[in-house]
């Protein structure tokens, strides 16, 4: 399914907004950086411009045809409606839903974000692909569901897995499975997993 991001959002929220600090580390890299920080940083700024609902600087981060499935209760698609322009306010009752990653994890040119509401009643995880020309080609959305990301020929990716950039709350799980066959690469943590328990689904990249 295609979505082009509308052009109508508000742009008061976003003028007033401060910037993050990993905003300004996006604008101090160096040539130096790798390819997994550049998708990363790109990834986040993109969560900055949603969330402060900044429709000209998050176009600019996606292509024009972005790509994206989900997986869920239909009534959780907030990602969907932030992009369309169709979830524009702030309260409760559905609206104006912030997504604020707790992790995020860099594997080439897929990024895996998860993050969970206030309430950690709302799990999500987020598999985005950057395309060759930096920006954002496809969204692999899941709402209340445990992801495992798995790696189907270890030895055509090699590089792109060696060293994966995740922040100090990581949930990548490598397991110990030989690099000719599939190799998972990440796994949902939940904080309520031992007692509570979603549906399952395997993303292979």
């Amino acid at each position: 399914m295609l979505f082009e991001l509308a052009n109508h959002h508000s742009q008061g929220a976003a003028a007033a907004a401060a910037p993050r600090p990993h905003d300004e580390a996006a604008e101090l890299a160096g040539a130096g950086e790798s390819e997994e920080q550049r998708n990363r940083f790109l990834v986040l700024r993109l969560y900055e411009a949603l969330n402060a609902r900044d429709a000209r600087r998050a176009q600019e981060l996606l292509a024009p045809d972005l790509e994206w499935w989900f997986h869920g209760p239909p009534a959780r698609q907030h990602m969907m409606r932030l992009l369309t322009g169709a979830e524009t306010n702030d309260g409760d009752g559905g609206g104006g839903f912030v997504f604020s990653p707790r992790s995020v994890d860099v594997f080439g040119s897929t990024v895996i974000a998860e993050g969970a509401d206030d309430a950690r009643q709302l799990y999500w995880v987020h598999a985005w692909t950057v395309g060759p020309d930096g920006v954002i080609t496809q969204l692999r959305e899941y709402f209340n569901t445990d992801l495992t990301v798995t790696l189907l020929s270890a030895t055509a990716t090699k590089s792109a897995i060696a060293a994966p950039k995740q922040d100090a709350s990581s949930s990548s799980a490598p397991s110990s499975a030989s690099s000719s066959g599939p190799k998972c690469l990440w796994q949902s943590r939940r904080a309520d997993r031992a007692h509570k328990s979603l549906p399952g689904l395997v993303l292979a990249i």
